[in-house]
């Protein structure tokens, strides 16, 4: 069962755009398309485009706009088909922009292939210092929106033929308390094997105690279990396909501490290298509710899980990791990696499964410009 309060489906979403609503204001790169089931996808607007020295984020207190810091920021215009490179920082206006009345509110996550090819994504908004945040539910918004920016391992192409970052929209807070997920799992599965065939109930202890659930990380031993994103001059056109993955990354093979025990497998990861990774369990979203990837408690060890981290109604798959640590250190098979907090949806909406580029993925998947690894 969807609620009226939540977040805001693919028909709801319309309606925003709508030009007699006009909560929500399309400008050049939008199309139609680009609103999903649970978000729309933003690219950027092809006028206001900039290479910046320094990114500064608008100061909320002086209800600072991103324009009055381009200066400080000694932002140069850029233009569509440059080259953006790792160790610099760009910032360019959305195909979108926002009116909201009081009680509407956003958040941003970047793009799965965003996330995928290590391309670090985030927005900013006039009057608020935090990133992907559009949240003045108290007394409405009106406002651009700004896409930053920024390779972290091999140079990007600036386009508008592919989508960075998606926009979801609200109109409460319906985020999973405990009785939520116990009330969801009396009626449907979460987490299922790589079999396809579902946990027994009892039988997974991956739930928190606040609603959210984990996953753990899949390194069964003497397994291709991902990828390691090499550096590299080539830049990436994210609107191709077909490419060659050999020349952005390297396979991930895990190893046995003990012989001829699979389970006992780990991977070394190490500093400040960016690497691909899955969970060892499925997780499928139902149909009326939506998921986000959320940061683990630094006591499970202190390591970057996803750059992405947004799953749509009706996904269903592992979940690929985009992994970072910030020193030397090991994983194992099965140690936790993910954590899901669930959210209503306020309106039924289409499947991912009907639209969606990973949906049914079970080992890790590369970005979608990229052929299979053989």
């Amino acid at each position: 069962m969807t609620s009226k309060i939540g977040v805001f489906s693919q028909s709801d979403l319309t309606a925003l755009t709508n030009p007699k609503n006009c909560r929500i204001r399309t400008l050049s790169g939008f199309k139609e398309k680009h609103i999903g089931p649970a978000s729309i996808d933003l690219t950027v607007n092809g006028t206001d485009m900039y290479k910046v020295e320094k990114l500064f984020r608008p100061r909320s207190q002086e209800n600072e706009c991103v324009y009055d810091t381009l200066e400080m920021m000694k932002a140069v215009n850029v233009q569509l088909g440059q080259e953006m490179f790792p160790g610099y920082e760009y910032v360019a206006k959305a195909s979108v922009s926002v009116n909201f009345s009081p009680g509407l509110y956003a958040y941003a996550n970047a793009k799965s292939t965003s996330g995928r090819n290590f391309f670090l994504v985030r927005t900013i908004a006039d009057g608020f210092g935090w990133f992907d945040t559009i949240d003045k539910r108290n007394e409405g918004y009106t406002g651009d929106i700004w896409i930053v920016m920024q390779p972290l391992v091999y140079p990007v192409i600036l386009t508008q033929d592919e989508c960075f970052n998606q926009l979801r929209v609200f109109n409460g807070d319906t985020r999973f308390n405990e009785q939520d997920l116990k009330e969801t799992l009396e009626s449907c599965d979460l987490l299922y094997r790589r079999d396809k065939s579902p946990y027994p109930q009892g039988k997974l202890r991956l739930f928190s105690g606040d609603g959210s659930v984990f996953c753990t990380l899949y390194a069964e031993g003497k397994k291709l279990v991902g990828y390691k994103a090499e550096k590299t001059r080539r830049a990436i056109d994210f609107s191709l396909k077909n490419l060659d993955p050999r020349e952005y990354f390297s396979p991930v093979y895990a190893e046995e501490a003990v012989r001829g025990n699979p389970d006992s497998g780990f991977i070394r990861l190490q500093a400040g290298e960016h690497y691909l990774l899955s969970t060892n369990e499925m997780i499928k979203i139902p149909e009326n509710l939506c998921a986000e990837l959320r940061a683990l408690d630094p006591r499970m060890g202190l390591f970057f899980s996803h750059f992405a981290g947004f799953f749509d109604p009706g996904f269903f798959g592992t979940a690929t990791l985009e992994v970072l640590a910030p020193y030397d250190m090991v994983l194992r098979h099965k140690d936790p990696v993910a954590r899901f907090v669930f959210e209503k949806m306020r309106s039924d909406t289409v499947s991912y499964a009907e639209k969606g580029n990973y949906g049914g993925q079970i080992e890790t998947q590369l970005p979608k410009q990229f052929n299979p690894w053989s």
